[in-house]
């Protein structure tokens, strides 16, 4: 069952209201000759009335092209439109998620990206701290050796002193 006299009356409405806004159109063209604040405030009401013309039209057409259903055929139809919107919601969930997915993915990739040049350093430190201690082994055993050599010295230097 359709109401055409609603529909039509609201598309008057609309038409009236539309040949309104044009008057006050004009008379908004024949104030810009005021002071300059004067002018902005005309500018910024026939800019809400442009505004209000526009949705008022839109709101004419869908409800010229409205299609007003009995009431079982709207209870046949409530629960789709409810799976549609349930739809739409887990739709634009998902959506959320993968991009929140996606994210998660990327910081885990900068993080192993991160991982795996800390074991690089790592693993340079422990080949530069291995060859320093092969280093420190080298000079102390020479620093051995030289303390061997010194005490070696000292011992014929003493005999070669009491000898005399």
């Amino acid at each position: 069952m359709t109401d055409l006299g609603s529909a039509y009356q609201v598309s008057q409405a609309g038409s009236e209201f539309a040949a309104h806004v044009g008057a006050t159109d004009s008379a908004a063209r024949r104030q810009e000759s005021l002071a300059p604040g004067e002018a902005s405030r005309w500018g910024t009401a026939v800019g809400n009335i442009e505004d209000a013309r526009v949705a008022l039209d839109t709101l004419a057409r869908a409800i010229e092209d409205a299609v007003y259903l009995d009431e079982d055929a709207y209870n046949q139809v409530a629960p789709v439109m409810q799976f549609q919107r349930t739809i739409q919601v887990q739709q634009q969930r998902i959506t959320e998620l993968t991009v929140e997915l996606q994210e998660s993915n990327n910081k885990v990739h900068d993080s192993r990206a991160l991982k795996g040049a800390a074991d690089q350093r790592i693993t340079e430190m422990t080949h530069e701290l291995e060859n320093n201690a092969v280093v420190f082994k080298m000079h102390y055993s020479e620093l051995i050796a030289k303390e061997e050599e010194i005490a070696r010295l000292k011992a014929i230097i003493q005999g070669l002193s009491g000898n005399k």
